[in-house]
């Protein structure tokens, strides 16, 4: 087991690519604090991670929350004793190009998508100093990378998310502590599902995605739950301040 012993936070815990990490983490042996807005799916997502005989700890909060994000990292530490890799992956995805969005729209994917990633940081890297160090892995996109037109509130998230992520390998690695970023490509993810809904034709949208992809298929969350694994566990103990591309050749094609 390649995290036996660790405590983990992941964000958007409750379905998707975050739902993956927790599971994934679970089987390797961590205590996971799953954290979500979504009381639902969080508890689907925690009592399947506890049949398979994994330790969890399912947290309702929301990341643009302050309060919200400190509770759960203190909890984690009450529960568990400490916190060794933190995920941020919480997000939202909300359309429009830079005239299109309102305020309201551009505040709210700021405050959700790069705010959480924030607070997470905020909240827990004292306690992984506390540890000795530890793993912080942070989740960007491909469009930190690369414009798609009318996504301009989600790229700009996603550039600051990996800009921040390399700040915080350059200003903790003296405490042992590893930040890096997984930039996914299109991935088959409940909120992507939400995309192809409002598309006029979802299947062709579908399609569409999976055909500007050279292996030719959408990403599954697994694929990013690994990734992950990677960055959270020993192996990558000299990785940090990086962006680990998992897109299926999407930036190659």
């Amino acid at each position: 087991m390649r995290l036996k012993d660790r405590v983990a936070v992941v964000t958007g815990a409750g379905a998707g690519i975050g739902r993956a990490i927790a599971s994934l983490f679970a089987r390797e042996g961590a205590a996971v604090a799953m954290f979500d807005v979504n009381q639902e799916t969080l508890r689907q997502s925690s009592a399947a991670i506890e049949a398979a005989g994994g330790k969890c700890l399912p947290i309702h909060g929301d990341v643009a929350d302050s309060a919200s994000v400190s509770a759960a990292i203190e909890t984690t530490v009450q529960r568990f004793g400490g916190v060794d890799i933190l995920v941020a992956n919480a997000g939202v995805a909300i359309g429009g190009s830079v005239v299109d969005m309102d305020e309201t729209a551009w505040t709210r994917i700021l405050d959700v998508n790069l705010g959480g990633v924030y607070r997470m940081s905020h909240y827990g890297i004292p306690h992984l100093i506390r540890r000795g160090g530890g793993s912080i892995i942070n989740l960007t996109s491909t469009q930190a990378l690369r414009g798609y037109a009318g996504w301009s509130g989600y790229a700009a998230t996603k550039g600051a998310i990996l800009a921040l992520s390399r700040q915080i390998a350059s200003e903790y690695s003296a405490n042992g502590i590893r930040c890096n970023s997984i930039a996914p490509g299109a991935v088959d993810t409940p909120m992507n599902a939400g995309v192809f809904a409002a598309a006029d034709d979802p299947e062709a949208e579908r399609a569409l995605w999976a055909a500007r992809t050279p292996l030719r298929r959408l990403g599954q969350a697994e694929d990013i739950a690994r990734a992950a694994l990677f960055l959270a566990s020993d192996e990558s103990d000299w990785v940090t301040g990086t962006c680990m591309v998992v897109d299926g050749g999407q930036l190659a094609g």
